[in-house]
């Protein structure tokens, strides 16, 4: 079954952050001990103290700097690809990083430690100018790394057993996130339905060659996408395949694996019954609670300056309450009432009554527009998650005009209802805002993923991704 870790950090990913971090962290030891920049002489010495604590605020410096990569989407694959744009990013970068790094030194100037500086607040441009040595380094291991993999098809292979609908789709997948480490070799099958092209993908012989082609491939896993199984799954195949330590995987186990999402349209409710996932652990459940309330409370504490600002530009942009209540279906589909700052003229549905959110939509205020921009106009659901109508990480509530049409429309739909809603979640931090039920459905893939992987770990991963949202205004209208 897919792995949450393999879906928080492709390995790849994993890869290319660990070798940053390497890199970033042996120019700044070096560095700061050996000359020109070394204010004193030492010699290297692991098991001393002191160098140890060096080794440590390179490592911190380290980490700092990827933080901003991050947060610049330099970990995106289809970002960092992207010759035009990789060098605009890192010098962006590489300028967040030097304003925290400054920051922190002068703030905090005990945190820092050099055995080969004498004083690290005034040789601050000594660090500076170690950086940008740094990022330069970056760009050309980038370059290198890319090359290195994908020139080479450096990854696990994969062989796929089917050329319809869902071998085309599994094939596109593992084409459009090549830092999750796997290469898609060939199509085995009869050859009826034609792959896709833009899978650039050959049909290498029938199912009764299977393990041949596996083993002359040196495939490392054979995933199923054959849409009918019933007489047509070559069992004696896949078996040899197996013992021979070739893994063996179902087109959706392998989907999730590498979209980080459910395939609706083709799960069928066996692989649910008989699947991992969808355990909700009392201990879980209790820490999930905790980090709720925790978050809640300094979160509402820390941004009450914003709301009073917030509560009377709103109160001067246009009339109306301040606060707007709505009802919202909840878990196991009992209604609430939600609690936002109000964003849109007041009675803007009076003659449309609920109609999906659109791009410059005429209802939004002025001020609301900011507002949603910001995401401000979402703390004051931090009181419902107090109330325990909502949890601070779970599939967005919906309102119950919506929910009875998209449960008709969409299937596995009422499954989201199982779990609190969220104020934020795993459809919100992968897709933008969902207007239409074609938005839905790509939502429901990433919540019933999210729901079927529940943990504190990956509500921290959520929270932390929502940060970076909210920083860069991505989705909102």
């Amino acid at each position: 079954m897919p792995s949450l870790a393999e879906q928080i950090i492709p390995r790849r990913k994993l890869l290319l952050m660990a070798s940053e971090t390497v890199i970033l962290s042996a120019i700044l030891l070096l560095g700061t001990s050996l000359p020109p920049l070394a204010s004193r002489s030492i010699e290297l010495d692991w098991l001393n103290l002191d160098q140890l604590r060096g080794l440590l605020s390179c490592l911190t410096i380290a980490i700092l700097c990827q933080a901003s990569l991050s947060y610049n989407d330099l970990y995106d694959w289809k970002v960092s690809q992207n010759r035009a744009e990789l060098p605009n990013r890192l010098l962006h970068s590489a300028g967040y990083a030097l304003v925290m790094l400054a920051c922190l030194v002068f703030a905090l100037p005990e945190l820092f430690h050099f055995p080969g500086l004498v004083n690290v607040t005034t040789e601050t441009w000594k660090l500076i100018l170690l950086l940008g040595f740094g990022f330069l380094c970056l760009f050309a291991w980038r370059a290198g790394f890319h090359w290195f993999f994908f020139k080479w098809n450096f990854g696990e292979r994969v062989l796929i057993l089917g050329t319809g609908a869902q071998a085309k789709e599994i094939a596109q997948q593992i084409k459009d996130h090549p830092m999750s480490g796997f290469e898609a070799s060939g199509l085995v099958g009869s050859g009826q339905n034609q792959p896709d092209t833009a899978s650039h993908l050959k049909i290498l012989g029938t199912e009764d060659r299977l393990f041949s082609i596996a083993s002359t491939l040196r495939a490392a896993r054979v995933v199923v996408a054959q849409e009918e199984r019933r007489g047509t799954l070559p069992v004696s195949e896949l078996l040899s395949c197996r013992i021979a330590g070739i893994y063996v995987e179902e087109h959706e186990a392998m989907y999730e694996r590498i979209a980080g999402k459910v395939a609706v349209e083709s799960l069928r409710p066996s692989y649910l019954f008989f699947g991992s996932g969808f355990v909700k652990h009392p201990v879980a459940a209790a820490i999930k609670r905790v980090i709720d309330i925790l978050v809640s409370v300094i979160g509402l504490i820390l941004a009450l300056p914003i709301c009073i600002l917030a509560g009377l530009l709103i109160k001067l942009d246009s009339r109306g309450v301040i606060l707007f209540r709505q009802e919202r279906v909840g878990q196991d589909g009992g209604n609430f009432q939600l609690i936002k700052f109000r964003t849109m003229h007041q009675g803007a549905e009076e003659d449309s009554g609920p109609v999906w959110a659109a791009s410059n939509d005429s209802r939004v205020t002025r001020i609301g527009r900011v507002l949603r921009l910001l995401r401000i106009d979402e703390i004051p659901q931090m009181w419902n998650v107090l109330r325990g109508d909502m949890s601070f990480v779970g599939p967005r509530p919906e309102r119950p005009y919506f929910v009875q049409d998209l449960q008709e429309d969409l299937p596995f739909y009422p499954l989201r209802l199982t779990v609190k809603p969220g104020i934020t979640g795993w459809a919100q931090v992968n897709h933008h805002y969902g207007a239409s039920v074609e938005d839905a459905l790509e939502k429901l893939r990433y919540d019933l993923y999210y729901i079927k992987n529940m943990s504190p770990l990956f509500d921290i991963n959520i929270i932390l991704r929502t940060v970076g949202v909210i920083l860069f205004g991505k989705g909102a209208r």
